[in-house]
């Protein structure tokens, strides 16, 4: 069995502190007058971090679902208009496991199936926004874990789970300046 093509990716995006040799910029006082030296100094910084998952055994079926709301109105002449509502947010299940040991067609090296479990648990605990990218499938949606069930397999200890992944959208809002 070969490897797919087919890749699935979970981004953490988090901010973290990490210690960088920043150049800092210092008065200091030469000859009667002040003149800025630039020192270079170790400082504890904020930086942007980036934990990436992928899924080591790839789903058999993939089904997103979308859906929109319509409305019918009656209009003067008993006929009756059809209005198009909001879109609501993509969602979509995954059901796969988590190998106990390497299998042939794994998509990436082996980790221990208990410690990606409790990953993807803790994100839906934390209400964690992750980065769900597809790239074969030219998706990327911001998304949340809505649900994740997850069960010990004796015979060949993989993990199996089902989880579903949410898109979280910032909703529409419009602003009207007071007068």
């Amino acid at each position: 069995m070969s490897k797919s093509t087919i890749d699935i990716y979970f981004e953490l995006h988090y901010t973290g502190t990490q210690t960088k040799r920043v150049k800092v910029r210092e008065k200091k006082k030469v000859n009667g007058k002040y003149v800025t030296v630039y020192v270079y100094k170790n400082k504890k910084v904020k930086v942007n971090k980036v934990m990436t998952k992928k899924i080591p055994i790839l789903p058999e079926s993939l089904p997103f679902s979308r859906s929109r709301n319509y409305e019918d109105i009656g209009t003067i002449d008993r006929r009756t208009h059809t209005r198009t509502g909001a879109l609501s947010s993509i969602s979509f299940p995954i059901q796969s496991f988590f190998p106990g040991h390497k299998y042939e067609f794994s998509q990436t090296g082996y980790e221990n199936p208990v410690t990606l479990a409790k990953w993807f648990e803790d994100r839906q605990e934390n209400e964690s926004r992750l980065l769900v990218k597809i790239p074969a499938m030219k998706r990327a949606i911001w998304g949340n874990i809505r649900n994740f069930e997850w069960g010990y397999e004796a015979g060949t200890h993989d993990i199996v789970y089902t989880m579903q992944i949410h898109q979280e959208r910032k909703p529409k809002v419009k602003t009207k300046t007071m007068k």
